[in-house]
């Protein structure tokens, strides 16, 4: 048979208040040059902020049944028989290539 042993452990504990305990580590340990605040907001180079704000390339059907207003199965319909703008077919997602489109709507 097998005899449940239980230990107790003195705790070794103490208890601190954490906003003191932190405030006095932060100013032990802080290097008053890399604590100072920026007065001016950060800023990202051009590049960044253009690979960031990116639009998409293509349009989900329902996309094309809001611009065109007319119903989602119609916008299927429209995108499985037409020849007028690229159609891309990945997997069950049908996208619309947004350039060929948009230059396809302006004409009609």
């Amino acid at each position: 048979m097998t005899k449940n042993r239980t230990t107790t452990i003195p705790s070794e504990t103490t208890s601190v208040k954490s906003e003191n305990y932190t405030k006095n580590i932060l100013q032990t340990d802080s290097n008053p040059v890399t604590m100072e605040a920026s007065k001016s907001p950060a800023t990202e180079s051009s590049d960044q902020t253009k690979a960031a704000k990116h639009e998409p390339l293509v349009y989900r059907v329902e996309e094309i049944a809001q611009l065109l207003a007319i119903s989602p199965r119609a916008a299927y319909n429209l995108c499985n028989t037409t020849k007028d703008f690229r159609v891309l077919r990945i997997g069950t997602s049908i996208r619309v290539n947004k350039q060929s489109f948009d230059s396809w709507f302006a004409a009609v």
